[in-house]
């Protein structure tokens, strides 16, 4: 039986770990911290994740003063990479893996993926889906509820469905 298992899903235990007691609103920030870098996540002293609901197989790094949010969903098959000072609002939702566009039959084909990586200083506010590939340039700010499907250029606000440049802001010295 236990045989099955790991063939049928060969990183239950690293999911359970990462999902479940990682995840759970009982384990403090600090806790929490050690635990994900137990379970195999690249993170860097003074990264705050508070209850992140979900996180995939793949790989991630987090960078200092990194901050996630209540209810994050990383998917990171292709990888995620979050550089210093930057945050994700409550309720955000990182992709990195899609499918090809297959025939009438069956629409999803081949599995892609597709690293997604977020600047220094970046706000990302609450709701906002980021999708396969993205780079989100340093101090960038994204705004709640949108889907950010293409690049961001450095220092500007980004907003809608899909987020589109609204203004450029000061950049840091």
């Amino acid at each position: 039986m236990f045989n099955l298992v790991r063939k049928l899903w060969p990183n239950l235990a690293r999911e359970f770990w990462l999902n479940t007691v990682c995840s759970s609103r009982l384990v403090p920030s600090q806790a929490r911290f050690l635990l994900l870098r137990l379970g195999g996540l690249r993170l860097r002293r003074s990264t705050v994740l508070h209850g992140v609901e979900w996180f995939g197989s793949g790989r991630v790094t987090f960078e200092r003063g990194v901050v996630l949010n209540r209810g994050v969903v990383v998917n990171h098959s292709g990888g995620l990479y979050m550089a210093e000072n930057s945050g994700l609002g409550p309720g955000t939702l990182v992709i990195t893996a899609s499918h090809e566009i297959g025939p009438p039959t069956k629409r999803w084909a081949a599995g892609t993926t597709a690293r997604v990586v977020i600047g220094k200083g970046v706000w990302v506010g609450a709701n906002v889906t980021i999708l396969p590939g993205v780079r989100i340039g340093d101090g960038c700010i994204i705004g709640a509820g949108s889907v950010v499907s293409r690049d961001c250029l450095p220092d500007g606000i980004y907003a809608g469905v899909p987020a589109r440049r609204l203004r450029d802001v000061v950049p840091a010295p």
